[in-house]
């Protein structure tokens, strides 16, 4: 159907107003189908607890509740289950940004050279290029959501849990390889 003007305009100024809103309108509609036609498109979803893709690598379990095949290779979104004690490597990620939600437990995060304890409720932001790690402090375990932006991280996860769960001792050379694959680097910090 055409676009018709809002008819409670009243002056001529009003309508050309609401004239140039709408082309602007139709202009960045047309990009967005153009976008649209060249990249899946995802679909919105309810993933409820128990339903997503748990993936165990580094002592820790994901559950992976979107991946990039559901949000267009966009967002990763994960719920991280953590043993007291534990942690992954200091790593940086070149390819993703990366969020923590802290659910539960006292968290050590490593970030820009200094350790600092969080605990439930804290946001921590990791822009790509960022150094960093965690351990959960304390004797009880911890739950952090985690997001990547773009997706990826839960395919990286998985091949280093498979890795890491093989018989024997771990192939660390493998693992630096797929870390290097997926955009990250396991590195080295002054405790």
């Amino acid at each position: 159907p055409p676009i018709r003007p809002d008819p409670r305009l009243t002056t001529s100024s009003d309508l050309r107003r609401s004239t140039r809103c709408i082309h602007m309108t139709a202009v960045d509609t047309a990009r967005a189908a153009e976008a649209e036609r060249s990249a899946p498109t995802p679909l919105a979803r309810i993933v409820r607890p128990g339903e997503g893709n748990r993936v165990r690598a580094f002592g820790n379990e994901i559950e992976f509740m979107l991946s990039g095949d559901q949000t267009g290779e966009s967002l990763t979104v994960g719920l991280a289950s953590v043993p007291a004690g534990n942690g992954p490597p200091p790593h940086v990620h070149y390819s993703e940004d990366e969020l923590f939600l802290i659910l539960e437990g006292e968290y050590r995060i490593y970030l820009n050279g200094d350790w600092t304890t969080v605990g439930p409720g804290t946001v921590v932001y990791l822009p790509r290029g960022s150094v960093h790690t965690f351990q959960v402090a304390g004797d009880k375990p911890g739950r952090h959501w985690t997001l990547q932006t773009p997706s990826g991280f839960e395919r990286y996860f998985a091949q280093a849990g498979e890795l890491l769960s093989a018989p024997g001792k771990p192939d660390l050379a493998r693992l630096e390889a797929i870390t290097k694959e997926y955009g990250a680097e396991i590195v080295q910090y002054a405790p």
